[in-house]
C-alpha cells in the first residue's frame, strides 16, 4: 500500500519515516544549493582576477578597504556560500 493509505500504527511509522526522509532531503539540498553557490562565485572572482582593467581595479578596491593581497577567487567562493542560503523565488 501507499503511505498515505496505510492505516493504525503501520501507516503513522510509515509516515514519520517519509517525513524524516524528506526533511533530510531538504537540508540536503539547502547545502547543495551553498556549494554550487560557492563553486560560482569562485570561477566568477577567477574570471575577473584575469580581465586586464577590471581585475586590478577591483584589487585596488578591495585594498581601500584594508584587505592588503586580495585573492579575488577566495572572495568570490565566500560569498557564492553565503549568497546560496538565500534564493528567493522571483516568480509570483
Amino acid at each position: 500500500m501507499i503511505f498515505g493509505f496505510m492505516k493504525g500504527t503501520a501507516g503513522g511509522i510509515a509516515g514519520a519515516i517519509l517525513g524524516i526522509g524528506v526533511v533530510i532531503i531538504g537540508i540536503l539540498a539547502i547545502f547543495l544549493f551553498a556549494i554550487i553557490g560557492s563553486v560560482i562565485g569562485a570561477i566568477t572572482g577567477f574570471m575577473l582576477q584575469i580581465f586586464p582593467i577590471i581585475g586590478p581595479l577591483t584589487v585596488k578596491g578591495f585594498q581601500q578597504f584594508g584587505i592588503s593581497i586580495p585573492n579575488l577567487a577566495a572572495i568570490g567562493a565566500a560569498l557564492g556560500f553565503i549568497a546560496g542560503f538565500f534564493k528567493q523565488n522571483f516568480n509570483k
